[in-house]
């Protein structure tokens, strides 16, 4: 009997060995002779020599100078190009800085104070006063009053008269001086240095005395301070004598208190006045500020009024 043959098994052959980065690594060990531990110990000092050189601070990036220097025989380095949205804003920026400059220029001079210059209009004169130190007070207020009452100006119209004192044109300080006239320093350093003495033809001829001011508040409180001997001392020069006003004999106590001069205030075209009454109420004398730079002392309201329009920073027009 045949002896039965057992079938031998066959196998696949072996699938080819896929390589990996372990393979690698243990390839590399059993060809190196490398051990585990020994790896394991350089990755460890690789890594703490990596940690110390990131804990080291960074030496600061050396400064380099501004000034470029070109190598011999080299091409010169080229200019900075200027980007183009920075050109643009630099314009954008100059335009806007010039028109605001102009918008303020044109706002300023629109909104500045318009200047005009008060015209000259020539004004007649008359015969000149002529003085001299060596006169008295009395001599000289009868001079001034005299030359006033005997000068004819036709109505409405306005004369100069000139004073001269000493071969010269009189100064306002020389007047008051002259006339022996208390004015308060203040006030005389708030006037001008001219004094402009003038006849308005009306009812025979109004006088005033025109100044020019330099310091409106100091000449308004230093004329207030004035007042009670105003027109003791200025009203002789337009024919106004205190005494003569007051000289009539009171023969009762009312007639006592009626026979006084009062200051009031009132209103002459929208211009502030101080008018000093007599004993009957009746206007003797005023004063008023027509601007800030004129003031004018006369004896009638009219007289006022016609100024208001004639007189401009201490001068007539």
């Amino acid at each position: 009997m045949l002896e039965e043959q057992t079938p031998t098994q066959t196998y696949p052959p072996e699938l080819k060995r896929i390589k990996t980065f372990q393979s690698d690594v243990e390839e590399l060990i059993q060809k190196q002779q490398i051990s585990k531990a020994a790896i394991a110990l350089a990755e460890s000092e690789r890594r703490v020599k990596k940690e110390e050189v990131s804990a080291q601070p960074s030496a600061p990036a050396p400064a380099y100078s501004a000034k470029i220097l070109t190598l011999s025989g080299g091409l010169p380095p080229a200019a900075p190009k200027w980007n183009t949205s920075t050109l643009l804003a630099v314009v954008v920026l100059v335009l806007a800085v010039l028109g605001m400059g102009t918008g303020v220029y044109f706002f300023l001079k629109q909104n500045a104070p318009l200047q005009i210059s008060p015209p000259r209009v020539n004004v007649k004169s008359g015969t000149a006063i002529t003085l001299n130190t060596k006169e008295s007070r009395e001599k000289i207020v009868e001079k001034i009053r005299s030359h006033v009452q005997a000068l004819s100006v036709p109505q409405n119209e306005v004369r100069v008269i000139p004073i001269v004192l000493d071969g010269k044109t009189i100064t306002t300080t020389e007047l008051l001086e002259e006339i022996e006239a208390s004015v308060p320093a203040a006030l005389l350093r708030a006037l001008g240095t001219e004094p402009v003495l003038g006849v308005h033809g009306f009812r025979g001829g109004q006088p005033f005395l025109l100044f020019s001011v330099h310091s409106y508040d100091h000449a308004f409180d230093g004329i207030l301070s004035w007042e009670p001997n105003l027109l003791r001392e200025v009203g002789p020069l337009f024919g106004i004598s205190v005494r003569n006003i007051l000289g009539r004999v009171a023969s009762t106590t009312s007639d006592i208190l009626e026979n006084t001069l009062t200051i009031k205030d009132v209103i002459i075209r929208n211009k502030d006045a101080r008018v000093v009454l007599g004993p009957g109420e009746e206007k003797i004398f005023l004063y008023s500020f027509l601007d800030k730079e004129t003031l004018v002392l006369t004896t009638n309201t009219d007289t006022l009024q016609f100024l208001i329009g004639k007189a401009w920073g201490g001068r007539l027009r």
